[in-house]
């Protein structure tokens, strides 16, 4: 998963979690918070660093 998708993911899930705290709906606080545990998860991830990567893949 890329950073852009990560960001995204830990963006919704701590929406999620908001709303559901706001209008009282545990699971869907519950499931923000997951959702954003996750997108923590990946951005944590080291990147992998290969500017040739594509060219490899091209020849």
């Amino acid at each position: 998963m890329g950073k852009t998708k990560s960001l995204q993911q830990l963006i919704v899930g701590k929406t999620k979690q908001a709303v559901g705290e706001i209008i009282g709906d545990q699971d869907l606080h519950d499931d923000g918070k997951a959702q954003a545990a996750g997108g923590r998860d990946e951005q944590d991830k080291p990147v992998e660093l290969d500017p040739l990567k594509k060219l490899k893949q091209l020849t």
